[in-house]
This record gives structure tokens, sequence and C-alpha cells, in this order.
């Protein structure tokens, strides 16, 4: 496998994830935390990359609401 092959499956392992990720928010908010890491675990994504994604998404989505309650939008 050359380099750009291996990129190559690099990015369609990261746009999985992501996809993965992105479903798991969904649940998240649809059935709560619990339901969202299972998702995750059944997946083979560790709950400690699971935490930080699902935290990490949630707070950017709050700051984006104060942000635009402070600025009247």
């Amino acid at each position: 496998m050359d380099e750009t092959e291996r990129r190559q499956e690099d990015r369609r392992q990261d746009h999985e994830t992501a996809a993965q990720l992105h479903e798991a928010a969904a649940l998240k908010r649809a059935f709560g935390s619990d339901a969202a890491q299972r998702f995750l675990k059944l997946r083979g994504i560790n709950d400690e990359l699971a935490q930080e994604a699902l935290l990490e998404n949630y707070d950017r989505r709050q700051a984006a609401r104060r942000a635009r309650a402070l600025t009247g939008g």
C-alpha cells in the first residue's frame, strides 16, 4: 500500500467516524447521552473519544446559542 492509498483509507475511516458521531449527536438530542454513547460503543468508538466528541458538539452549540441571544439574533 503506497502513501496515496493509505491517505484514502484514512479519509474513508474519518468520514465514517464523522457520520457516526453526527448520528450519535442526533441520538443524544432525542434519547440522551447514554443512548448516544451506547451507539458509538457498538461501533467501536471508545468511551473517552465518544464523550469528548459529544460534549464538544454540545458545548459548541450552546456557545453559539448564547452568542445569538446576546446579539439579539
